[in-house]
This record gives C-alpha cells, structure tokens and sequence, in this order.
C-alpha cells in the first residue's frame, strides 16, 4: 500500500515525531483525541460530535473577529505552516473569504 504525495506531506507536518510517524504509519496504531492533542496533531479534542460542532464554531467565530487579510494568511499558510503540502496540491495564495 502507498500514500498519495499529499498525504504524507501533510501527515509529516502534523505528527512531527518519526516514531509516533512509524507507529501510526507502519504499526497501524489508532490515534485517539486526548493522545492526538498530545502528540500535537490536533488543537482540542471534544466528547461528542455536538461538542466538537460548537467548538469549531466557537473557533471560527474568534478567527473571523481578527479580520486577517485573505492574501496574509494564505501567504503564512504556504510559506510557514504547510509548504510541501502546498507545492504537491499548486496551491497559491489566494484570498480566503469568510462566510460567517
């Protein structure tokens, strides 16, 4: 079996620790919330669906309320957070417009 490039780039910059990379990867090893906000995969982890949904609302909410510039932010996105993932996709800086 094999990852699309997209995949592994972006699996790489979330689970930054080459064991845990192994563990899930070639162990198979389940990743669960609480462990993946250990491992620094994920910001929060949430009971329920329902809690998830009001966090990622409460989350976007807050976001929208900086008033970010589309074109900074798709710029700190390619440049610093996610390059190699946006180079495989061609992603470019684009302006993110908010539907909230």
């Amino acid at each position: 079996m094999s990852f699309l490039d997209c995949f592994s780039a972006l699996f790489r910059a979330k689970v930054g620790s080459v064991p845990a990379q192994r563990a899930v990867l070639l162990g198979g090893a389940k990743v669960k919330g609480e462990e993946a906000v250990r491992m620094g995969t994920v910001d929060s982890a949430h009971g329920s669906e329902g809690e998830l949904s009001e966090a990622t609302m409460r989350l976007g909410e807050e976001l929208a309320k900086r008033k970010w510039d589309g074109e900074d932010y798709g710029e700190i996105r390619k440049k610093s957070l996610y390059p190699d993932l946006c180079n495989i996709l061609g992603l470019d800086p684009v302006k993110v417009i908010s539907k909230l």
